[in-house]
């Protein structure tokens, strides 16, 4: 699988996306950024989005990929996927007629540009190829990290924000995974903001590598604030692991 970066910063500033990851074109992860990065006709590609969970820096370009989707009548659709909590979240607080349009009803009932999915940890979901599976993180509101397995059975986890967690690592031990994508955001001077956030620190990080059944051959740091990164890329090479790489916008995965 080819992993396209198009965000992965922990904020939003010239030269920082936030976080969105695709896979083989059509599979996207998290959708702080989409829009702004790809053109109509490779937003059109995309046909299914999990979501993390619902904080503004990793659903804010749904909106604008519906709104595209719509006008340019390439007959595209779309499915989002996540646990109910976020569905919820969404439908009540974003696609609610006032915030922005209900698209599950647009361009009209019959034919909506979107449908939207429960994942349940325990029941994997095939998408073209791809099984996908969920586990709840430790965020600060109801969150979902994903493994994601292709048909050769390697296997990518994407962690989305969390701060110290259990489960994720659970499901982990039982699939061959050769990456992790996973949240630093704070510098380790910024510990109590980091556990109180649900979010980790290079410190926290090594504590979470030591309870993983086996180390991933590669370890992908995602989601520094951007005032902070120098501080915590020094501090992630404190860490002497070898196989860890912070990601930058525009960066290639492939797995």
């Amino acid at each position: 699988m080819l992993i396209r970066v198009l965000g992965s910063s922990g904020s939003e500033v010239p030269g920082h996306n936030p976080p969105a990851f695709l896979i083989d074109d059509f599979l996207l992860l998290d959708a702080g950024t989409v829009s702004l990065s790809l053109d109509h006709d490779a937003q059109c590609k995309i046909t299914h989005i999990f979501l993390t969970h619902a904080h503004l820096d990793h659903i804010k370009a749904i909106p604008f990929l519906l709104d595209n989707i719509v006008l340019s009548d390439q007959g595209c659709r779309l499915t989002i996927l996540s646990g109910k909590e976020v569905i919820e979240d969404l439908k009540t607080n974003i696609f609610n007629g006032r915030i922005w349009p209900d698209f599950t009803a647009l361009p009209n009932p019959q034919h909506p540009v979107i449908r939207f999915q429960e994942v349940f940890p325990g029941k994997p979901v095939e998408v073209r190829g791809y099984r996908v599976h969920a586990a709840t993180v430790d965020h600060s509101v109801p969150a979902y990290g994903y493994l994601i397995e292709n048909s050769a059975n390697a296997a990518v986890v994407y962690t989305g924000d969390t701060g110290p967690t259990e489960g994720l690592w659970r499901l982990m031990s039982r699939h061959r995974v050769e990456a992790l994508i996973i949240e630093v955001s704070f510098p380790d001077q910024m510990l109590e903001l980091a556990m109180t956030s649900g979010h980790l620190t290079p410190s926290l990080l090594a504590a979470e590598i030591k309870k993983m059944p086996v180390i991933p051959k590669r370890i992908y740091i995602t989601h520094l604030k951007p005032f902070y990164k120098d501080t915590i890329k020094k501090q992630l090479g404190d860490l002497n692991h070898t196989n860890i790489e912070v990601l930058e916008d525009g960066m290639v995965l492939s797995i």
